[in-house]
């Protein structure tokens, strides 16, 4: 074989090693439509595209963007979509909705304590995830990344852009827990662990023996404000799904109450 035609296959072998490598490591794309059924305000659902932007999850926090299965499919295509084919939504229209991927999204009012910015501090409706549903609800709220107040390592992992941007957001939010519905959810940060599983002795026995890595992680400072992470979130879980009696695949549903 001639040494140019060695060169030529071993830049070919290298080229696909590298594509592979960097399809291994790049992170999922953070922004898209994805298929999901919207419960409205009325009760009455409907089945649509949600555009759903999890490093700028403020975005479809506080309202959606819609688009219809014929709209979709162009967009699939690469088409671009034109303006009056997006059906928009504010969140006080809406109950929640549920992807087709599982996840489930839930109106609620939070008030944010932790803001420098004093209108977060009253309750504001907002469409925040539901990562554990039963007798303690947990949600997880995104982070602001566009217009009023921004956290610094927010804004710096933004200005960064690319992986760093998409890891920083989907390993960095706030934890909201209720468990009154007819109250408004709490940061986990402020909550009174004696208090918020004081009523099931087995579980908040096993957490005073150090049973759950949650007892560690609660203790942990924040990285800044209010902020949590996975390894928070998945500790938390725990012993939240030991509490409810369930696992992070079963769910209350919450719209046939």
């Amino acid at each position: 074989m001639k040494p140019k035609t060695n060169l030529i296959i071993l830049l070919l072998f290298l080229g696909v090693l590298v594509t592979s490598t960097a399809s291994v490591n790049e992170p999922e794309p953070c922004s898209g439509y994805e298929r999901g059924t919207i419960t409205l305000k009325n009760g009455k659902t409907l089945e649509a595209y949600i555009y759903i932007d999890y490093c700028n999850s403020h975005l479809f926090q506080m309202a959606l963007r819609t688009i219809d299965e014929k709209t979709y499919k162009k967009y699939a295509k690469g088409k671009k979509i034109k303006k009056k084919a997006i059906e928009k939504y504010k969140v006080k229209e809406i109950r929640g909705f549920v992807l087709e991927s599982g996840k489930e999204f839930r109106q609620v009012k939070y008030a944010n304590l932790f803001s420098q910015k004093n209108t977060d501090k009253l309750p504001r409706r907002q469409l925040l995830e539901v990562v554990a549903d039963g007798k303690i609800t947990i949600f997880k709220r995104g982070y602001r990344t566009q217009n009023g107040f921004i956290y610094k390592p927010v804004m710096d992992a933004v200005l960064a852009g690319g992986p760093e941007h998409v890891e920083f957001m989907r390993n960095n939010f706030e934890i909201l827990y209720q468990k009154d519905r007819s109250k408004n959810p709490k940061n986990i940060r402020n909550a009174n662990l004696k208090n918020l599983f004081g009523d099931n002795p087995e579980v908040l026995q096993k957490f005073q023996n150090g049973d759950y890595s949650f007892r560690i992680e609660f203790q942990r400072e924040a990285s800044f404000s209010a902020n949590c992470d996975r390894a928070f979130l998945d500790a938390l879980l725990e012993m939240v799904q030991d509490y409810n009696g369930t696992t992070q695949e079963v769910l209350v549903s919450y719209y046939q109450n």
